[in-house]
């Protein structure tokens, strides 16, 4: 078991299905509550709804970027805080750059271990 992560809910924003899934099946593992959903679309209400601690965002979907859904929910629409992960394959600059503007919380490379996604979110947690 790893105690940094668990029983907090985790929202995974990604339009490939099995990586929501499979980021889903081991944050379950850890302890997470976790739901998963492809669209960025309906995400405020979503977040309305599952409350989570955490949205891992993917920057690059269909129709809606992910700057925007991340502005959108800094802005609070939902009337829920919560932390974002950007959560995507490659462009680490421009992940670190959301960072640095108060858009993100943290960001982790796609690519990378599911013990640097563990670690990323510990660290987001104890900010």
């Amino acid at each position: 078991m790893y105690y940094g992560l668990p029983m907090k809910k985790v929202l995974v924003v990604d339009e490939i299905e099995l990586v929501g899934k499979l980021v889903a099946y081991h944050l379950g593992k850890v302890g997470c509550d976790v739901e998963s959903c492809r669209s960025p679309f309906g995400i405020l209400q979503k977040v309305k709804d599952f409350k989570p601690d955490i949205v891992l965002l993917d920057m690059k979907m269909q129709g809606l970027r992910g700057r925007s859904v991340a502005s959108l929910l800094r802005e609070g629409e939902h009337g829920f805080k919560c932390k974002t992960i950007i959560f995507q394959p490659d462009e680490k600059h421009l992940q670190k750059q959301m960072v640095d503007e108060g858009l993100a919380d943290g960001y982790f490379v796609k690519s990378h271990s599911f013990e640097g996604l563990k670690d990323t979110m510990e660290r987001v947690f104890k900010a």
